[in-house]
């Protein structure tokens, strides 16, 4: 005989573990949500131009276990009480010793897998990403194209023209996914010269290759280290030798062979290869 009952009790059962599985979803989503925010505040980018050093103790005294690149990603996992202000270069500024992790790959920063750092040179990625965007969004050359982000450093600061200027150069890409290379200038003139466009001077569309991407130093020694063969620095000429009294960039796959040093000389971009 049909159980109305029966039936009506066996689907307020359903119903409720229905709502029971929705609320335990709810309450998993809402914690994978409030990890990543928390993940994501915790996200931070070294500012500091020339690098920043890795202490293995919270103060400007303690040795020194390695050193971070400019744009180098590190999370903050403990943050000391007293702020303090420095002075660099007549500029103050004000932070906090933190601890740090971070990944070495793809350069290396340190054996140690943890140390402390003044965070008066670190700024949350998010608030970089939103800086480089609202840069580039200056100038329609730009157009349609976006950050790069998967990069790191997805973008640099330096004097790349030898007008002592901080100019910007930007990891972009396209909507097929091809990575560009744009570069503001800001001579006395701002101009902006892109990478991976149809007049690429080293023919060149996709620069996704790119896993190690480095600032050069001024100064530096710029050098080719294949010409048919390897070649040893000691034998290369000196004739052969670049260096800048300005910045240039070092640009390699992560893994294998292949990259370069790019430089702006005499009105256009060279290259010398680094395998």
């Amino acid at each position: 005989m049909y159980n109305a009952y029966t039936t009506f009790e066996v689907q307020i059962h359903h119903i409720r573990d229905v709502a029971i599985n929705m609320k335990k979803s709810i309450i998993v989503l809402i914690t994978l949500l409030l990890t990543t925010f928390t993940y994501c505040q915790n996200e931070f980018v070294v500012t500091a131009g020339n690098g920043l050093f890795l202490r293995q103790e919270p103060n400007s005294q303690g040795k020194k276990i390695g050193k971070l690149y400019f744009g180098a990603e590190v999370n903050i996992i403990e943050k000391t009480e007293n702020s303090q202000t420095i002075i660099d270069n007549g500029e103050k500024i004000t932070g906090n010793w933190v601890k740090i992790s971070f990944k070495n790959f793809p350069t290396f920063i340190s054996n140690a897998e943890s140390g402390y750092v003044f965070d008066g040179y670190l700024k949350q990625k998010k608030e970089s990403i939103e800086e480089i965007k609202n840069e580039i969004a200056k100038y329609p050359e730009f157009d349609k194209l976006t950050i790069n982000t998967k990069i790191t450093p997805f973008y640099l600061k330096g004097d790349f023209f030898g007008y002592k200027e901080n100019d910007i150069v930007v990891l972009l890409k396209n909507s097929d996914g091809e990575t560009k290379i744009g570069f503001i200038n800001k001579g006395i003139e701002t101009k902006i010269y892109i990478l991976g466009n149809q007049n690429d001077p080293f023919n060149m569309r996709d620069y996704s290759w790119i896993g190690i991407f480095k600032k050069v130093n001024k100064g530096e020694v710029l050098w080719s280290n294949y010409e048919d063969d390897f070649v040893d620095f000691k034998d290369v000429p000196e004739n052969k030798k670049v260096k800048l009294n300005y910045n240039s960039l070092y640009m390699h796959a992560s893994e294998s062979c292949g990259g370069g040093f790019v430089f702006w000389k005499d009105g256009k971009f060279n290259w010398l290869q680094q395998e």
